[in-house]
């Protein structure tokens, strides 16, 4: 119960903190993908099914405050969420340059879906503010992965009672 109710608040975190990300700090108008780097910390960190739970609460999250559908959201963020889970427990799983790189690409892979459910007006604009999402989300992984690693990954799974 703690486990999930610290999820959540991690992710109403994030997500409030990715939206209201200052004007002075964006690159080329783009913000990192908190919500994101968040769900792959947690997949790194506590496996699938947290991952997953974890993908439904931050989409959930940023439907309620983006423009997306609802639909494409739920499909990236729990997809990336499992997914993540499922790379718990191989090798270097537990590196910050790995949760660095995945949600890398998890960014990518939330930016394609967000291509397919809601196509841009300018498809060269939204490649180059998906690439720069990617970098940014990226770098902001390293201390969020940290932060979670030594806070959530501690908090006993309900699972385990």
């Amino acid at each position: 119960m703690w486990l999930y109710l610290a999820e959540f608040v991690a992710a109403i975190i994030c997500v409030a903190w990715q939206y209201a990300w200052p004007a002075w700090l964006r690159l080329g108008g783009q913000t990192p993908d908190l919500a994101v780097a968040l769900i792959i910390s947690v997949g790194l960190t506590r496996g699938m099914v947290e991952g997953c739970w974890t993908g439904l609460g931050a989409g959930w999250l940023v439907g309620s405050l983006g423009s997306m559908p609802l639909g494409g959201i739920f499909v990236s963020h729990l997809s990336l969420g499992t997914l993540a889970g499922l790379l718990r427990g191989r090798i270097f799983s537990d590196r910050i340059v790995v949760a660095m790189l995945v949600t890398f690409g998890a960014v990518l892979v939330a930016n394609f879906v967000e291509l397919i459910f809601y196509p841009p007006p300018a498809f060269l604009a939204w490649l180059t503010g998906t690439v720069v999402q990617a970098l940014l989300s990226g770098l902001a992984a390293a201390p969020l992965f940290a932060v979670v690693r030594a806070t959530v990954s501690r908090i006993p799974s309900p699972r385990d009672a």
